[in-house]
């Protein structure tokens, strides 16, 4: 007779439901940030400039919403390894919105209270992936 591994169903229902705050604040990042490269796209169309560092930029929060979203769905279905990601990126993103805001004179005022509101949908997220209950979530059975 062969042994059948299977997912504890009360397991994975606690990790859906400690994972769907985090879900619902990077879904919100996704938003906030395809809505600043649209608002970017609608300026470039009227003719108003936009410096290149503001592109690049909110380019790079889009991308790493995309990144943090994936890993937290990949996460919140059981894998342990886009729970270590996230746990390591999340963090990351917040410190360099903390950086990239504090620059004076860096970024137009507009800007950096996008890229703020991005850093603050993530803050909760770094903090609720590094909870000893979200590892408890993906502890290893002997």
């Amino acid at each position: 007779m062969t042994e059948t591994h299977t997912i504890r169903p009360a397991a994975a229902t606690s990790r859906r439901a400690l994972f769907r705050p985090i879900l619902v604040l990077l879904w919100c990042f996704l938003a906030v940030s395809a809505a600043m490269i649209a608002f970017l796209a609608v300026l470039a169309s009227v003719g108003v400039g936009v410096d290149i560092a503001v592109w690049i930029r909110s380019s790079f929060v889009l991308a790493s919403s995309v990144v943090l979203l994936l890993l937290g769905v990949f996460a919140a279905r059981g894998s342990r390894a886009s729970w270590v990601r996230l746990r390591i990126i999340a963090p990351i993103v917040v410190l360099a919105v903390v950086v990239i805001v504090a620059i004076p004179g860096f970024l137009p005022d507009w800007v950096r209270v996008e890229q703020a509101v991005c850093g603050a949908l993530v803050l909760p997220v770094a903090i609720l992936a590094n909870l000893p209950r979200a590892g408890a979530a993906f502890r290893r059975d002997a």
